[in-house]
C-alpha cells in the first residue's frame, strides 16, 4: 500500500507535544460549537508523525457546558495495564483499541476525529450519497460504510475493529479520509489535527447540501465520473491543511541570516 506521507507535516499542530495537546482541545472545542460531539465514550485523537504515544481530548459526559478532559496514551504500555485504563472509566476500551490499530496501519494518519455527524448519518441509511458537492467528493474520496448492527456489542467487538481498520486502507494512492459507521457515527482520519477537523466537517457539509436537495425533490445535476477528472479536479486534489516541511526550513533559514 502507497501513502502520501513526505508533506504532511503540520506547522500549526506538529512542532512539539505541548503544540500539538493544545491544538486537539481546540479543534475537539471547535467540532462541539459545531455539533460535532465525539461518539458516547469516545474520543477525538492526535500524535505527532511515527509516535507510539497518542493524545486523546474527550467530554466526560458529552455536554455542551463541560470542559475537555484530557489523556496521554502510549500504546506499548498503557493499554495493556487494568489499573491505567480504570482511570478513564468514561470512554471504551473499544475506542482505544480502535484508534491504535488504525495508527499502526495507517503511517499517514496522524489524527482521528469520531463525532457524532448527525447529517451524515441520515444521509448514509442507504449506504450511500449522490455525489451532488464536486469539491467535496474529490477531496473525501471514497467513503466506506460499516454497519455496526452486524456485530454484538463488547462480543463481536475485535471483529468490528478488524472490519472499520481493513476498509481505512482504500487503494493505492487512494487512501480513505473518512468512514461512516451507520446509524453511529463518523471516522476522520488525517495527516494532522486540522486536516480530521476538516473532513469530518466537509463531510457534515457534503450531507447538508444533499439533504436540502432532497427535501425539493431529491438532486436535479449528480457529478458523473468524467466530470470528476476534469481540469478543476487536480487543484481540489491538491488541497491540503497546515504546513510543508520546505515552509518551516525556509523559515528558520531566514531566522538564522
Amino acid at each position: 500500500m502507497s501513502f502520501f506521507i513526505g508533506n504532511s507535516f503540520c506547522n500549526l499542530c506538529q512542532t512539539n507535544e505541548e503544540q500539538l495537546e493544545k491544538e486537539l482541545v481546540y479543534c475537539t472545542f471547535g467540532l462541539r460549537e459545531k455539533g460535532l460531539l465525539p461518539v458516547k465514550k469516545g474520543f477525538n485523537s492526535a500524535r505527532l508523525p511515527s509516535s507510539d504515544k497518542f493524545s486523546i481530548a474527550y467530554f466526560e459526559n458529552s455536554s455542551w457546558d463541560e470542559n475537555v478532559k484530557f489523556h496521554k496514551i502510549d500504546t506499548n504500555n498503557d493499554l495493556n495495564k487494568n489499573n491505567y485504563l480504570s482511570k478513564i472509566k468514561s470512554i471504551y476500551k473499544f475506542e482505544l483499541q480502535l484508534h491504535k490499530t488504525i495508527y499502526e496501519l495507517r503511517p499517514d494518519v496522524n489524527a482521528i476525529c469520531h463525532t457524532r455527524n448527525h447529517y451524515s448519518i441520515i444521509s448514509f441509511e442507504d449506504d450511500t450519497i449522490k455525489k451532488v458537492h464536486g469539491e467535496a467528493t474529490l477531496i473525501l474520496g471514497d467513503i466506506p460504510v460499516i454497519n455496526r448492527e452486524n456485530y454484538k456489542l463488547n462480543i463481536e467487538d475485535e471483529l468490528l475493529i478488524n472490519k472499520i481498520t481493513d476498509s481505512s486502507l482504500g487503494e493505492p494512492l487512494r487512501p480513505i479520509r473518512t468512514i461512516v459507521i451507520k446509524k453511529n457515527s463518523v471516522l476522520g482520519l488525517g495527516a494532522c489535527v486540522h486536516e480530521s477537523r476538516a473532513f469530518v466537517e466537509i463531510l457534515e457539509e457534503c450531507a447538508k447540501f444533499y439533504i436540502f436537495a432532497k427535501i425539493f425533490n431529491g438532486p436535479l445535476h449528480v457529478l458523473k465520473l468524467d466530470q470528476l477528472r476534469s481540469l478543476g479536479s487536480r487543484y481540489a486534489r491538491s488541497i491540503k491543511f497546515g504546513g510543508r516541511q520546505e515552509q518551516i526550513s525556509n523559515k528558520n533559514t531566514s531566522d538564522v541570516t
